[in-house]
């Protein structure tokens, strides 16, 4: 899993594995040669596949630009060393093998090489005397997410049996977040929560992610809904409205116009006062997705209305010039 992979030029990160027989490194992959697999908000999942791989395998390494950060697991013994790892020497550390034990251990990157390293409990076997366990707390424990269709839009709901330190919830469409809705805090009791998706149009597969940001700002995604699609036979009107963005704008902005069957289309804005000061559209406008833009550039800042109107249907948009 890579977080905001874009930011990243992938084929600086690595994969190594370890043969426990001739303590040489092998399968090395970079990350930009995987295959790349679900995306759920910014997190990036991939997958390696590799196949011949030993018995006695002894460890995966992850490299970053030839530099190792991180043991993610070592059969057998071993310390921190100066000295290079065996079979590869990477510039800064190294892990020097004692044993060919059968427990396995992880390291985890901290201080200086040498005795400081850390690495987790051997497994299997018994626990560390001074380990304690204890179940994870979640910091929601959700019963239900789903979705309902309502003609052109589509309404998401969604109940906790518990929250704990929630701060709010995220909303992602498609891998795009697209709503805040503020949590409960913490609580024990069940909570029931809603949000109108307003800006969908028919034919697009659409895929909502929900998670929670708690208050230290730990995001924990919960739950996801593929394969949510309004059919063009649910479409009751003959156009739809997207919502205005950005908003507030300045100078212009962006409304979506999705037109399900080909027909006479008549746009205008209004003042707060409702004096009509312009003409957006007047056209016969073909079935599919139109973008119109709007630009105030010569009118002040305040409250705007759109109105379109075409086969007997009406909608009004809200919008705001802010200098």
């Amino acid at each position: 899993v890579v977080e905001s992979p874009e930011s990243w030029y992938l084929g600086d990160l690595a994969l190594y594995m370890y043969n426990g027989y001739n303590r040489m490194p092998y399968c090395l992959d970079t990350i930009d040669e995987f295959e790349i697999g679900e995306r759920i908000g910014p997190f990036q999942f991939y997958t390696w596949y590799q196949r011949g791989i030993q018995n006695d395998m002894e460890g995966m390494i992850l490299v970053f630009k030839d530099s190792l950060c991180d043991i993610i697991a070592y059969e057998g013994s071993f310390i921190g060393a100066n000295d290079p790892a065996l079979g590869k020497e990477f510039p800064d550390i190294g892990i020097y093998e004692t044993g060919h034990g059968s427990d396995t251990s992880a390291i985890y990157l901290s201080g200086m090489p040498g005795s400081v390293w850390l690495y987790g409990p051997a497994t299997p076997g018994e626990l560390n005397a001074d380990q304690e366990i204890s179940e994870l707390e979640l910091p929601v424990v959700l019963s239900n997410f789903y979705a309902k269709l309502l003609e052109d839009r589509i309404l998401l709901r969604w109940q906790s049996e518990s929250e704990s330190e929630n701060s709010r919830y995220h909303l992602y469409r498609n891998g795009s977040h697209i709503a805040s809705i503020e949590g409960k805090g913490t609580i024990s009791i069940p909570n029931s929560y809603t949000f109108m998706d307003e800006d969908v149009f028919a034919g697009i597969n659409y895929e909502y992610i929900l998670s929670n940001i708690d208050y230290s700002g730990k995001e924990s995604f919960l739950d996801t809904l593929i394969n949510i699609i309004i059919k063009t036979g649910n479409q009751l009107k003959p156009f739809c409205l997207g919502l205005p963005y950005p908003n507030p704008f300045n100078p212009t902005c962006d409304i979506k116009l999705q037109v399900y069957k080909a027909s006479e289309i008549k746009m205008e804005l209004y003042d707060l006062s409702g004096r009509k000061i312009m003409n957006i559209l007047e056209d016969h406008v073909s079935e599919g997705e139109h973008a119109i833009t709007i630009n105030l550039d010569k009118y002040p800042s305040g409250k705007y209305f759109v109105h379109c109107s075409g086969a007997k249907q009406h909608e009004i948009l809200e919008i705001v010039k802010l200098k």
